[in-house]
């Protein structure tokens, strides 16, 4: 009975605190009298234990056990009377009355009542705390208890420290050593062993011990529940729950209750619905439990809740959730104040209202946690509680004892990290941050802290290298940042991929952090060092401005605060401006526009609301989008509009304004091709001189002022003002660039045709590819050294270096060399028109295309879209081309047609295709192009000798040409245009300029030949009238029959399509019937197959015609399918007046590149139709490429007849 009795009362340590003890609470025992048998006679002692225990007094007790002493009384009453005691919760006697049967029993009863007092130690130690501060900071140290008839009660300090959960587990260790050593062979030992065990988180024995128990008592309760817990502890949570169900089947009413178990298997496995039902079945079940295992879970359940964002009834029912938690937590503080868990939500609960008390429950949780988790979960309460007090000292110091004692605390880290960033410990906080991203890479938090410390980083590094190095870190972090936002969120309808706020955020915390507009805003900026980067900058910027305009929308005005109001107000004007900004850069003036007068109008919008007041910083926003203003309505060609309401209003306002200043400079220089030349140099000079006078040591400025006078052509001055530039800064990429153009000027310039003079021409060369290469060192995104480089290469001036290298077999001419540098030189320059927004940089494309003699491809170019550029322009077009698009591009989009160099170009061009191609439409282009440059440029001799040049070789080429390639109009024309040549060449001839642009003897010769020419002119006139006449009748005639033959091929192309459509309707008929006959065989296929089957029964024969008709239905589409291919070929015999084509039966790989190119953008038949797609695409078009003929110098058929 005493094995039984005890070993009913084992303890079970449960992970939410429970006591096993519960049986304790049980009703008491119906049978409330001990008949303890007499020693001296046969009578029985009758002990009443109602009567017994009433007095608060022990000596009636101690009269008992004096009794038993006496009497011999077996183990069984003295276990009786101790259970009577405890349950009354009369601890400290119960201890006494078994210290007393224990030195007076037999071995046997001895090892009994050792066993109980080590489960009794172990029920105290379950609400005894794990440690004690000595020194805590909420209130008093944590003393024993002063309820006297707890054992701890009877100590002689009032003031002395409580046993600890392992000073109660040593001694109940202790209890279980003598038990042993009394060599008793009681189950019940092991039992306690492995209880012992289990509540000092020793899992390995203890599940050894049980199992073992399990073994040869397969049924006991308390075993299965500590397998349960165990497996739940190892994380096997369908295993736990099938455990604790067993426990549950074996007895419904069993305490510890087994549903608690159930409810935590149910909430880590995701069914949090089963989970809350399993706790309110055991509160239900056990509504006297002095457990408050149940209430608490179900009140944390509901602060989970209460955190989801998605919840239905929006922020009220959060609010409530978040009540009703709190108040069942409360309950269960009630029931048991030693709850580490209850203790932990209510202090967190106190700090976030504001009540007092925080620290102390945050203390008493550190002191009562069973678990390092919880404990750390204590200190990470208390260091919250001490930061708000403004104990950060202290809070630093308590949030490091939280992560060091669970080192996957996150919130201690983070908090740790913010403490580290506060003291600038950049090095350790990155150090920190890391780490944690190791442990949990999808820490959004950390991800962002990280990132954050990266760009501050890169911002404030001084040096160039550190700093690229953690602007790149910041961007890899900054992209794993959105990423982790994708994750966690769910698609928009109808939103792109490619948009930011596409998603809504699961997490809340997540969504808070992808809420801050101040971090996209980094973004962009990390992101705004690469040519690359614009996109991603507009993409953080809209974001950013689209949560301000978010914010602003739900929250009341009246709210904020004014500081917040002004701050939030001057952030939408700059993210507008910005966004202006990146518009522009995209080539989106309109759109850039827009942007930057949205910013003005919420700059307005400020400056009313504030009764007419600005601040400096609205000031200065105020002056930034009015200068952007004026840069775009430059670009949209409002240049008067910019001047007057742009940069003339802010330099009234901010005269120191030299941004505005170097604008209207630059405006003046673009004009200095036009009539006002001399006037528009002045005006820039003299914006010049005001920003040299107040910023002489600006880099920018000077750049500007190098450009002004390589513009106005004074290269002595800009060499000499370079070489100053650099003494301020050697190395200032635009005076190094500067210096490079100057040099290749001066060797463009040295004519001195001794060695010397050639030695010093290459040096000078030479120099000058050197001061580019420099440049490109300080600055690798100078487009302007980059296109020099580019020029030096093409035009072959730095030695054998350029050449090409002597093949065997092949000889190295010049024209080899040249193809190949002017090749290498279109590389460049094609990267550097991606940068630079300069007609520059198509006028030495177009001069390396001219020299490669590429016209046509030039002339049938699209003129690419403008790129924006960053920098001014130092560069000109120097000796080297591509073609005319080029030129166009360059004279139209930049210049207007008013540059008369460029025309020249363009003129060079049109005039050499047309004597190559022997056209004499292209020198009329030619013409007219030099006409247009001699009218910006009327003195310019250059120019009339040119015009006077393709005169006479357009009447040149013309005599050349047979009468069945001119016309009669085209050679009066001509004559025209030689006489004017020949009245210019007279003119220039006597024009006493000195030194002339060509040799003096060049316009007598050009003369005389042009009187040659016209002697001719006559009788190639006469001659033009004889055939035009005689044969302009042949040629009515063959146009007449062309008509004809095309009527009757017209007429037949419509009987063919009348035909095919017939044959069409035909066959759509005879498919309909032969569907219909294939409808009827499956059907009849269908009842024979049903007739063969009869004596089975009518639902299974209605199932059998189901299949049937689903297998008819695959027969009908093979069926369909032959008559698709007879359709086919049947087509195909309607159209056998068609050529035969071969079958192409293989192609080498040159002819597949062929067939491949690019050019053919729709493939089309012999009959030129459109051609088949899909798999045959590619015989198609090697088939029809045998028939294709280049119309580009095919003469009319007028001309051929």
């Amino acid at each position: 009975m005493a094995s039984t009795s005890t070993s009913g009362q084992l303890p079970h340590h449960h992970q939410n605190g429970g006591s096993s003890s519960h049986h304790l609470d049980a009703e008491p025992l119906s049978n409330r009298t001990l008949l303890v048998p007499s020693r001296l006679d046969n009578d029985d002692i009758t002990i009443n234990l109602d009567d017994l225990f009433s007095s608060p007094d022990d000596s009636e007790t101690q009269i008992v056990v004096d009794l038993f002493k006496d009497e011999r009384a077996p183990v069984v009453f003295w276990v009786r009377l101790v259970q009577e005691a405890w349950r009354i919760k009369r601890y400290t006697l119960a201890l006494e009355m078994l210290e007393q049967g224990i030195a007076h029993l037999d071995t046997k009863g001895k090892c009994t009542l050792l066993c109980l007092k080590a489960n009794y130690l172990v029920a105290l130690a379950r609400k005894a705390p794990k440690t004690v501060l000595s020194q805590p900071r909420g209130g008093p140290p944590l003393t024993h208890s002063t309820d006297p008839n707890h054992p701890e009660s009877k100590l002689r300090d009032p003031h002395a420290p409580p046993n600890t959960k392992d000073a109660l587990w040593q001694a109940a260790e202790v209890c279980i050593g003598r038990a042993e050593g009394t060599h008793v062979n009681d189950k019940t030992i092991t039992d306690l062993k492995a209880v012992l065990m289990l509540a000092r988180g020793r899992l390995d024995e203890a599940s050894r011990l049980f199992e073992s128990i399990l073994a040869t008592e397969p049924t006991h309760l308390y075993a299965l529940m500590a397998r349960a817990r165990i497996l739940f502890a190892r994380r096997s949570f369908r295993l736990a729950l099938k455990a604790y169900q067993q426990v549950l089947t074996l007895a419904p009413n069993f305490l510890p209750d087994p549903r608690i178990g159930i409810g935590l298997c149910c909430w880590l496995m995701g069914d949090r619905k089963k989970a809350k039902a399993a706790w309110n079945r055991s509160i239900v079940v056990h509504p006297d439990s002095s457990s408050n295992s149940a209430t608490l879970l179900l009140g944390l359940a509901h602060l989970n809740t209460s955190k989801d964002p998605t919840l239905a009834g929006g922020e009220e029912a959060r609010t409530e959730e978040y009540s009703r938690g709190i108040e069942l937590i409360q309950a269960a503080f009630k029931k048991d104040n030693t709850s580490a868990a209850a203790l932990g939500a209510l202090a967190n609960f106190f700090l976030l209202s504001g009540r007092p008390g925080s620290i102390k429950l945050a203390e008493r949780m550190i002191q009562f946690a069973d678990a390092r988790i919880l404990a750390s979960e204590g200190y990470l309460h208390l260091a919250r509680s001490l930061q708000s007090t403004g104990d950060r000292s202290a809070a630093l110091s308590v949030y490091q004892q939280s992560s060091e004692m669970f080192p996957d605390q996150l919130l201690a880290l983070l908090s740790e990290a913010q403490f580290l960033i506060e003291s600038n410990s950049w090095p350790a906080a990155v150090n920190l941050y890391e780490n944690v991203l190791r442990r949990n890479p999808r820490c959004a938090e950390a991800l962002c802290a990280l990132a954050s410390i990266h760009a501050h980083l890169a911002f404030s590094d001084s040096s160039v290298v550190d700093s690229q190095a953690e602007r790149k870190k910041a961007k890899d972090a900054y992209d794993q940042v959105l990423r982790l936002f994708a994750s966690g969120k769910e698609t928009l309808e109808g939103v792109h991929d490619h948009v930011v706020n596409k998603y809504i955020a699961k997490s809340e915390r997540v969504r808070e952090l992808a809420r801050d507009e101040q971090m996209f805003v980094e973004i962009a900026k990390v992101w705004d060092d690469e040519m690359q980067g614009g996109e991603r900058c507009l993409r953080a910027y809209r974001e950013a401005q689209r949560i301000l305009d978010e914010k602003n929308e739900n929250e009341e005005d009246a709210e904020l605060a004014e500081t917040k109001r002004e701050e939030r107000a001057l952030l939408a004007t700059r993210l507008a401006n910005n966004i202006g900004v990146l518009e522009y850069h995209r080539q989106d003036p309109i759109a850039a526009q827009e942007s930057i007068e949205a910013a003005l109008v919420k700059i307005g919008e400020r400056i009313a609301s504030s009764g007419g007041k600005i601040s400096e910083q609205g000031d200065a926003a105020l002056s930034v989008c009015t200068y952007n203003r004026g840069v775009i309505l430059e670009a949209l060609g409002d240049d008067e509009l910019a001047i007057n309401e742009c940069y003339n209003q802010l330099l009234c306002q901010h005269p120191e304004y030299i941004e505005a200043k170097a604008r209207l400079a630059l405006i003046a220089l673009r004009g200095v091709t036009g009539p006002q030349r001399q006037n528009n140099f002045e005006l820039a000079n003299q914006y010049l001189k005001e920003m040299l006078t107040t910023n002489s040591a600006s880099l920018e400025v000077r750049a500007l002022q190098s450009y002004y006078l390589y513009t106005a052509g004074l290269y002595r001055n800009l060499k000499d003002f370079a070489r100053a530039t650099l003494e301020l800064d050697a190395k200032d990429a635009y005076a190094l660039t500067a210096r490079g153009i100057i040099a290749f000027h001066e060797a463009r310039e040295n004519r001195d045709p001794s060695r010397e003079g050639s030695k010093m021409r290459q040096q000078l060369f030479v120099r000058s590819a050197q001061y580019f290469e420099r440049a490109l060192q300080q600055h690798k995104h100078c487009a302007i050294a980059a296109q020099g480089i580019a020029i030096l290469i093409a035009e072959n001036v730095l030695g054998s270096g350029i050449e090409t290298s002597t093949m065997a077999g092949e000889v190295n001419t010049a024209m080899v060399a040249m193809n190949k540098n002017t090749r290498d030189a279109l590389t460049i320059l094609n990267k550097v028109k991606e940068s630079v927004n300069d007609a520059s940089v198509y006028v030495n494309i177009g001069h390396c295309h001219f020299h490669r003699e590429e016209f046509e491809r030039a002339i049938e170019s699209v003129s690419p879209a403008p790129v924006s550029g960053c920098f001014p322009v130092l560069g000109q077009a120097l000796n080297c081309e591509r073609g005319t698009s080029q030129y166009e591009t360059a004279s139209k989009r930049y210049h207007k047609d008013q540059d008369a160099t460029i025309l020249q170009y363009l003129a060079r061009a049109w005039y050499h295709k047309g004597v190559k191609d022997q056209s004499f439409n292209d020198i009329r282009q030619a013409l007219e192009k030099g006409r247009l440059a001699l009218s910006l440029q009327p003195r310019d001799l250059s120019i009339k000798y040119n015009i006077a040049l393709m005169q006479q070789k357009g009447v040149q080429v013309l005599f050349d040409l047979t009468p069945q390639r001119r016309t009669l109009e085209q050679l009066r024309l001509a004559i025209q245009d030689a006489n004017e040549s020949q009245a210019l060449f007279l003119e220039l001839q006597n024009d006493p300029t000195d030194p002339a642009p060509y040799q003096k003897d060049f316009p007598r010769q050009r003369f005389n030949y042009g009187k040659g020419l016209l002697t001719r002119a006559p009788l190639i006139q006469e001659a033009q009238e004889t055939y035009e006449a005689t044969e302009q009748a042949a040629v009515d005639r063959a146009r007449q029959a062309r008509e004809e033959e095309r009527r009757r091929r017209d007429e037949m192309e419509a009987q063919r399509l009348a035909q095919l459509q017939e044959q069409a309707s035909r066959l759509a008929e005879q498919r309909k019937r032969m569907q219909e006959e294939a409808a009827q065989w499956t059907l009849s296929a269908t009842f024979a197959d049903s007739d063969e089957d009869g004596f089975e029964a009518e639902g299974k024969e209605k199932k059998k015609r189901e299949k049937k008709s689903v297998g008819g239905g695959k027969k009908r589409g093979k069926k369909e399918k032959r008559e698709g291919s007879e359709t086919a070929e049947s087509s195909s015999e309607g159209e056998e007046d068609k050529p035969k084509k071969k079958r192409v039966k293989g192609k080498s790989k040159k002819d597949r590149q062929k067939s491949e190119t690019p050019g053919a953008e729709m493939d089309l038949d012999e009959d030129g139709e459109e051609a088949v797609t899909g798999g045959n695409r590619r015989k198609r078009i090697g088939r029809a490429s045998k028939n294709i003929k280049s119309n580009e110098f095919i003469e009319s058929s007028d001309e051929d007849e």
